[in-house]
């Protein structure tokens, strides 16, 4: 049985073709969202070798396609408006989704200072939206339900007091 020569034209030429097969799923993941570093190194990695995803993370990185402060700063800001969520909560998600935890708070903290936003403000709007969608049935049931969907969204006991407090007494 021979053992293939990593020298051999056909190799290079099958790594080159699943380098740009890589490029190009990536830049077409990238067209639709950014994404973190290891979040998109994840997705390429099902479907090919360690190697070529390296070659493809590293020149996404050198052409400024990749970066993961300013996909977790964007992320914030996402997040801040269309679904209100804790400060904590959102740092946590960006963890989850390979950005390191220095990055991400930092990130979060100033997205909230360019918005002028606190995780009170955060709190209330969220809370405006839900009782938006209860509408004006039992206060109690009302309180209790905002306070779980609050809890839910990461924010603490004391701001959580102080939004059911400031909106619904």
């Amino acid at each position: 049985m021979a053992v293939s020569d990593s020298r051999d034209p056909a190799d290079a030429d099958n790594r080159t073709e699943d380098y740009g097969r890589a490029l190009k799923s990536a830049t077409g993941m990238l067209s639709r969202r950014q994404h973190a570093v290891r979040e998109l190194e994840t997705k390429l990695l099902a479907r090919f070798d360690r190697e070529t995803v390296a070659g493809v993370i590293g020149r996404l990185g050198e052409l400024g396609y990749l970066d993961d402060e300013a996909f977790a700063r964007e992320y914030a800001r996402q997040r801040f408006s269309r679904s209100p969520r804790s400060a904590l909560a959102v740092t946590t998600e960006l963890e989850a989704r390979g950005v390191d935890r220095t990055v991400a708070q930092y990130a979060v903290a100033a997205v909230l200072e360019d918005e002028g936003l606190s995780d009170e403000l955060l709190a209330e709007k969220a809370a405006c939206k839900k009782l938006a969608i209860l509408g004006t049935a039992d206060l109690e049931k009302n309180k209790a339900k905002v306070g779980r969907f609050l809890a839910s969204r990461g924010f603490s006991r004391a701001a959580v007091y102080v939004t059911i407090k400031k909106i619904l007494d």
